[in-house]
Order: C-alpha cells, then structure tokens, then sequence
C-alpha cells in the first residue's frame, strides 16, 4: 500500500495530474487504512469503486487474482470517469492482479500505453495469497505483452520473470525498488544512531510487521527454544517482541512457546508507534523463508532507516545479500540453537558506525520520493507524443484498487 500511495504523493512534484482509483478498505484494515488516506494529497482525484458483488458462473467467465468482475467494474468506472479528460498513461500496481488487467481495458479504450507495477509476483508468486488457479497465466502474458513498460520491486524479480515470460523483453522491464519515506523517522539526524546500544543484561529483539502466512515463525521459535533450552542463561537476558497482525497459525505457535516470559506480543500499531518500537530495540529480526528469496520486503527499508542491527533469519537471498553489502547486521540459518545465540551475541554489540556512510548513501537512493521520480520518468518515457501532438498535460490514471480508501473525492 505504500508503494502506490507514494507514486500519489510525489507525482504532483513531478508534473502530473493524477485520478486514483481504488476499492474500498476491508473492515480488518480500516485503521491503517485512514492512517493510508490521510497522506493522500488533495490534488489527487480519488475514486472508490465498490467491489462487485456478482458471482458469474466459472464456465462463462474467466478466473483472476481479485475477480474478473471487479476488473470490469474498475474499468467501466474509470471509463466513465475520465471520458471527458483522457488519461496520457495508465498505472496500475498489483497485487491484486485484476487490476492489470482492468488498465489494459482502460489503456485500450482510451487509446494510451499503460505500465504495470509487480509489488508482488502473479502466478510465479510461491504464495497463496495470490491466486492463479484459473486463468491468471493467460491473462499475465496479454498484460505483460501490450504493456509499454513493467516495473519490479528486485533484480531478482525482473530476471525471474524475463526467463520465465517471452512475451515481455528487457528492454520494457524496469527495478523500481521498495523504499522509506524520512517522514515516518520524525526528522531524526540522517536514519537515526548507528551507534550501538549501551551493552545491557537483556538483549531486545523486534519483529515489527505482520506475521502473514508466507513468514510463518515456527522455525524460529523453534530455534529459540533450542537456545534457551540448552544455555538457560539467556531466559533472564533476552526478550523477543513480535509486533502487528499474526495469523492463526503464527498466534497459535507463539502461544505454544513454552518459555512464554521470553516472548512478548504487541498488536497492530500506527507508522509512528512501529517506528519508535524499532528504534527501542537492540536488535531486528526478519524472518526470510526460502521462497523469498527474490523478495526485498519493504519492512527491511525501514530497518535499515532505524539503524538497528538486522537479524535474518531463513535462507540466503535479496535481503541476505543487501545486508551483508551494507554491513548492517547478520544471517541465522534455521534448526540451531547454538546458531541463533552466536548471531544474537555478535549482534547485541554490534557497530554500525564504520559502514554509516555507505548505508545514508544508499538509503537517500531509496527514498520513496526518488524511487517515485525513477518511476515518473519511466512513464513520461512510455506517455510521450509523437511529433506533431501535444500531450494531455501529463494526467495519469492508476487503476488499481491498492490504496484502501473510506470516502470519495470530489470529481
């Protein structure tokens, strides 16, 4: 959510005028969904869509990520929305995937190119909170083949999908990276201290972030408890938080930890509790299966920002590889106790400060506000008139529903 949101946010700077069109917020997300719509820029026209609540039968009607029906509904609205003042490029950000699929409509009818925008991946995604039981490939491949341009969150995505798609090239394939936004950090000197915290008996780690069911923490407890099993001494000097939405299965394990004093759970919090919560720990942990390894969560941006020693905990991948460029914390493989203590002793005294300058320079190039530009120049690139015809004022439309939303805009 706040990949696309921050394309809304800076577009403006860059130029464009921009109609956002998006479902509405389902109740489990309606708080940090206003938390999402308060940032929304005035000067952005959005436009709520009410989710379709038709049923077509299988037989007549192809399966999508997120319903064919709601691509059509998404379409027809922004049709009718924008017929008078066409859009230049359409954008669409996904999951949910029937919002690419509602921008080809669009970008057809209107005549214009469109790009779309992997936050995740459609049917090479190793999870099941996409869907692509139906007919999600063939649509994949008719998006990917009309597409003017394709971003991707990583490297490792775009190459991924290069080998996998003929009907996409390199040459339309671009990394726009997840990002941070300074905002959220309250102004604090460059990413917050990279100084590491006074040596201390207990040793704070933090998960900050939901415990969806594609980062299960079972592996990690159960390393957890290896450790404390085997060197009791780290009962009294260790507390690990897990902080946000869990999911049954992740509740249900944290519940069965048998050294309950050890672990403690926060629920959903805002940007700015999640962040002090961040700085307030010694160490953070992020949990990197071994399906994610083409993945670069959004969450570690902001644990770089926090300049907090980074735990990952899992396999080997994009995460693994960035922090070990940037100096800035540890690899765990999971099934050791013994592991999991060696990484947790040379991080709670862990110093950052030698690869300071290297992590600020990184992380200025990857403010959302750089990124967003990165992307704007992509789609003013694909939206440029031929010789001869004046563009429309560089008025973009984003159709996908990604920006979960309470109210309509004034048209």
């Amino acid at each position: 959510m706040h990949r696309p949101l921050s394309f809304m946010r800076y577009g403006a700077k860059h130029g464009w005028r921009i109609d956002a069109f998006a479902g509405p917020a389902p109740d489990k997300e309606r708080e940090h969904g206003d938390e999402l719509l308060a940032r929304v820029p005035a000067a952005v026209r959005l436009h709520v869509v009410p989710q379709s609540s038709r049923e077509p039968s299988y037989r007549l009607f192809p399966r999508v990520d997120g319903g064919f029906m709601n691509a059509l509904v998404h379409a027809r609205y922004a049709i009718d929305a924008l017929r008078h003042d066409p859009p230049d490029v359409v954008f669409a950000s996904g999951p949910p995937f029937f919002t690419f699929v509602t921008a080809r409509f669009v970008a057809r009818h209107f005549g214009v190119p469109y790009v779309l925008d992997y936050r995740d991946e459609w049917t090479e995604c190793p999870f099941d909170f996409v869907k692509k039981d139906g007919d999600d490939l063939k649509w994949e491949r008719r998006c990917l083949a009309d597409a003017h341009a394709v971003l991707f969150a990583t490297e490792s995505f775009l190459t991924h999908q290069l080998a996998v798609f003929p009907e996409l090239d390199s040459q339309r394939a671009h990394v726009v990276p997840n990002g941070w936004d300074p905002d959220d950090f309250g102004g604090a000197s460059r990413e917050g201290s990279s100084m590491p915290h006074q040596a201390q008996r207990t040793l704070r780690v933090a998960h900050v972030g939901s415990l969806a069911g594609h980062t299960p923490p079972v592996e990690f407890l159960d390393s957890l408890r290896q450790l404390l099993t085997g060197r009791p001494e780290w009962i009294g000097r260790l507390v690990v938080s897990f902080v946000g939405r869990r999911s049954m299965s992740a509740e249900a394990a944290i519940r069965a930890f048998p050294f309950p004093g050890v672990v403690r759970v926060v629920d959903q919090v805002g940007k700015r509790e999640a962040v002090r919560l961040m700085h307030d720990a010694d160490v953070l942990l992020l949990l990197s299966a071994r399906e994610l390894e083409r993945y670069l969560p959004s969450k570690l941006f902001e644990y770089l920002a926090s300049r907090r020693p980074v735990l990952i905990f899992g396999f080997a991948g994009e995460s693994s590889t960035l922090i070990e460029k940037l100096g800035a914390g540890a690899l765990c493989a999971p099934g050791s106790g013994e592991m999991l203590g060696d990484a947790l002793e040379r991080l709670h005294t862990f110093d950052l400060s030698p690869h300071e300058e290297v992590v600020h320079a990184w992380m200025q190039n990857h403010r959302r506000d750089v990124l967003a530009a990165r992307a704007f120049d992509i789609m003013e690139s694909v939206s440029s008139p031929p010789p001869g015809k004046q563009a429309n004022a560089g008025r973009a439309v984003r159709a996908a529903p990604s920006m979960p939303a309470r109210e309509q805009h004034p048209g």
